[in-house]
């Protein structure tokens, strides 16, 4: 299924502009939504010179003002990429209910008048409880977040669902691991360590055992479209988006030392003591969307960090 109209909320953010730029680069029109006060829409304006792409600052999500902004052709999908709290200096609590929960029923509401639009919500691995260390994560894993973003993201994957029922709208949840690629925000690490050691400067890490679950962002990209097209998908389900390969914190570290040519003894593995929250393994099963579409991740560690150092 080719998509020819969409709409995509938190558009200017890291893997919200990449979804654009792909939308716009296989012909759909896009009605792009994000806060006025971001920075990101200045790179988003470059990326059509023509008319298929519509810019919508907004600084609440609401279900009359995407009506409003797409008019009377229903779009084909809408890609909810938007919530609060994923900058870890912003989640006031009030903050992260109204715009993850609240932001998810103005979208599926505004879908019910479009006639059950498909909705694709980005869910995230911040939801599950502490994994067993070895042990793939996967969608049946208890979900017990102490942290305030993974709680409102499970909050609104669970409140949405009974919603999308309510309503008759077709949601599919898709739980992003760790994405990275070019356009991530500067305190994300590829970014922090390019900056440090480009200017060949110390960077205080901890040990950098941490096992992570990691994603290029124009892989995510590719599930994100299979998740508005691919019609056997469970709707109300959640599905994993992940490689289901560990990667540890020192690899990333390493790898961008190499791409640079920054001596390794810049990297003070250990200057800092790993976050009382961190877990040491976060790793997911990503069995049950491969089996459902046919996707897996195709971009390798130094691929992904060469593009990432590209673009910044």
């Amino acid at each position: 299924m080719r998509l020819g109209r969409a709409v995509v909320t938190g558009a200017t953010g890291f893997i919200g502009s990449a979804l654009v730029r792909r939308l716009l680069a296989g012909g759909c029109d896009v009605v792009a939504t994000s806060p006025a006060r971001s920075s990101g829409w200045a790179r988003l304006s470059r990326l059509s010179p023509g008319q298929r792409l519509r810019q919508l600052p907004l600084d609440r999500l609401t279900r009359d003002a995407l009506l409003d902004a797409v008019g009377g052709e229903p779009p084909d999908a809408v890609f909810h990429l938007a919530s609060a709290g994923v900058n870890p200096r912003e989640r006031a609590p009030a903050a992260l209910v109204d715009g993850n929960i609240g932001a998810l029923v103005a979208a599926l509401e505004a879908a019910q008048s479009w006639g059950g639009t498909r909705v694709v919500f980005t869910g995230s691995c911040s939801e599950y409880s502490a994994a067993i260390e070895g042990q793939l994560v996967d969608e049946g894993a208890p979900r017990a977040p102490s942290e305030l973003y993974g709680a409102a993201k499970a909050a609104a994957h669970d409140y949405g669902r009974a919603v999308a029922g309510a309503l008759s709208v077709p949601l599919v949840t898709l739980r992003l691991f760790g994405v990275y690629g070019p356009g991530e925000a500067p305190y994300r690490l590829i970014p922090y360590l390019a900056a440090r050691l480009r200017a060949r400067e110390r960077v205080d890490l901890t040990p950098g055992t941490q096992l992570r679950d990691l994603t290029f962002v124009d892989d995510v990209v590719e599930a994100l479209l299979l998740g508005a097209t691919t019609a056997g998908l469970e709707l109300g389900a959640a599905y994993n988006v992940c490689s289901g390969r560990p990667t540890s914190v020192r690899e990333v570290c390493l790898e961008v030392a190499r791409q640079l040519g920054a001596p390794e003894s810049l990297l003070d593995f250990g200057g800092r003591p790993p976050r009382p929250d961190e877990a040491p393994w976060l790793v997911g099963d990503p069995g049950r969307f491969r089996a459902a579409t046919g996707w897996h991740p195709r971009t390798p560690l130094s691929s992904g960090v060469a593009a990432a150092l590209a673009a910044s």
